[in-house]
């Protein structure tokens, strides 16, 4: 046996002796307390070292404090023990360990703090990294057969949320850092809260799927919504309409289909972009839209017009897409500038909408073809046009703008 390593504490000391156990070095502590030794083993130095410490500090609390301790301070003392039992910790230790929680706390009552962390990091939450969780739901709204757009998008906001809290979870976000993140964003308003919508889903999917604890709000429930400025309603008259399609017969008549579907319908562009010949029904007087705005394959029936079908039958197929273009917008725009006619931001959505409510004055039914709100339709839509505008815009034969007298018109090359 080696010459054993000697702590102190001025008045007591303790040894800390190599042996050799089975082939191994040990290291075994020898003390006396009580008038009794004491002997402990431990398989690192460390950890030998790290005991001996703790008895020293005891054996100069027996010695020194004992004789001042009242009947009522031993009692505090032998419960204090048993309540720490359980611990496997020294009692000296569990004290330093509450006296800095009382202090960060400010004198609140720590259990209140232990329940409130237990409420938001429950044993039963699945602890996944947030790239992960944020996988999952994608795959998850893809099973249940949400539109390709919508998924493309969750996963594009999402992920931006994830690359601006590398390695972090979920339970680790909070409303006021969620808040400036997307605050930060030199989006539209309109954006933000439509990013902001697809937070709150995803965090209710993730409380549902044990992500997020059961019991409690999610950090983005909280999260701020954004004013939205009033929306915009620029509309087309009929003779603008009609000068655009007598322009696009004379230049670009393989984009009349597109143009007509889009002033008649109140189609979204987005949604004539994917509108096909199949879902137009001639026979029955209805155009099918499946809808690009709502999360899943929802559809709409619209009626076909018979502007709208005079101008398709030249046209008409069985299958096939409407639209031949890569940018049908841009095609028109050229069309319409040679016209002096400048595009407006969803001018024929706004137009249909405007002119169809005057014709009919039936908000929900408007609502309804537009595949928007009744609420919406009305806000934005009421008394824009007169009843007599209307029936010029679902006329067949549309006027035109007059010619000014002095102007030549030239035939293209």
């Amino acid at each position: 046996m080696s010459q054993p390593i000697v702590l102190t504490n001025g008045q007591h000391e303790i040894k800390i002796y190599t042996v050799q156990n089975r082939g191994r070095a040990v290291f075994q502590l020898s003390y006396y307390e009580g008038g009794h030794r004491r002997r402990q083993t431990f398989g690192k130095l460390s950890d030998a070292r790290r005991e001996a410490k703790v008895v020293l500090g005891r054996l100069a609390v027996n010695t020194h404090e004992a004789e001042e301790l009242s009947t009522a301070d031993m009692e505090s003392f032998v419960i204090a023990r048993k309540h720490i039992a359980s611990t496997g910790l020294p009692l000296h230790v569990c004290a330093e360990l509450f006296a800095q929680a009382h202090t960060k706390l400010g004198g609140r009552p720590l259990l209140d703090a232990v329940e409130f962390f237990m409420d938001y990091h429950p044993n039963d939450v699945l602890a996944k990294p947030l790239v992960d969780v944020i996988n999952d739901f994608a795959e998850r709204r893809q099973a249940m057969g949400v539109r390709d757009a919508y998924i493309t998008n969750i996963r594009r906001q999402l992920g931006r949320l994830a690359a601006a809290n590398p390695g972090r979870s979920l339970t680790q976000l909070r409303t006021a850092e969620i808040d400036r993140w997307l605050g930060s964003q030199a989006w539209h308003p309109i954006t933000k809260n439509n990013v902001r919508n697809i937070l709150i889903t995803f965090g209710n999917w993730a409380k549902a799927n044990r992500h997020l604890p059961a019991n409690r709000p999610t950090e983005f429930d909280g999260l701020m919504s954004y004013k939205e400025p009033p929306t915009k309603v620029e509309i087309y008259t009929p003779a603008e309409l009609g000068t655009l399609f007598a322009a696009v017969e004379a230049h670009r008549p393989e984009l009349l289909p597109w143009l007509a579907c889009a002033a008649y319908t109140g189609a979204r562009v987005s949604e004539i972009d994917h509108l096909a010949w199949e879902h137009i029904n001639f026979d029955r007087n209805f155009v099918e839209i499946e809808s690009s705005k709502v999360r899943t394959k929802a559809r709409r029936l619209v009626p076909l017009h018979e502007a709208l079908k005079s101008r398709l039958q030249p046209y008409r197929r069985d299958l096939g897409p409407i639209n031949v273009y890569v940018n049908p917008q841009a095609a028109l725009k050229c069309i319409a500038s040679r016209e002096g006619l400048e595009l407006k931001a969803n001018g024929f959505r706004h137009s249909y909408i405007s002119y169809r409510l005057a014709a009919i004055h039936d908000t929900a039914r408007v609502a309804l073809e537009a595949g928007n709100s009744p609420q919406v339709i009305f806000q934005h839509y009421r008394e824009l046009v007169t009843p007599e505008d209307a029936a010029q815009w679902f006329a067949v034969f549309l006027p035109k703008i007059p010619k000014p007298e002095n102007v030549i018109v030239m035939k293209s090359a």
